[in-house]
């Protein structure tokens, strides 16, 4: 399962692929908090990706519900949501200063 590569065919017409970024996202489901996962932005939305132990699982979050994206504490990934924030470490692929700067100016348009 390749989780930061969307097909061409999710995409809305006239809708582009931005940069992605691939890594370990903490969030506690059950007694599990990390998951292998992407963020991969479009012009339009942010699509998370995620192996949730095997099976693959899809969220996908407009850049209305996105407060904002930082890098914190040696390159840690933090996207801010009204609920609160969503880190990301130990990122494989991907540049993060690029994906921070796509996101944040896409939710300030």
């Amino acid at each position: 399962m390749k989780l930061n590569e969307i097909d061409e065919n999710e995409l809305y017409p006239t809708e582009k692929i931005g940069p992605s970024v691939l890594g370990t996202i903490i969030y506690k489901v059950g007694e599990q908090t990390q998951f292998k996962g992407a963020y991969i932005t479009t012009s339009e939305r942010v699509i998370m990706s995620v192996d949730m132990n095997g099976e693959p699982y899809k969220r996908v979050f407009s850049y209305q519900d996105i407060k904002g994206v930082t890098i914190e504490d040696q390159g840690v990934l933090f996207i801010e949501f009204p609920q609160g924030k969503v880190a990301m470490i130990d990122i494989e692929e991907g540049n993060v200063d690029t994906f921070k700067d796509y996101v944040n100016n896409l939710i300030q348009a």
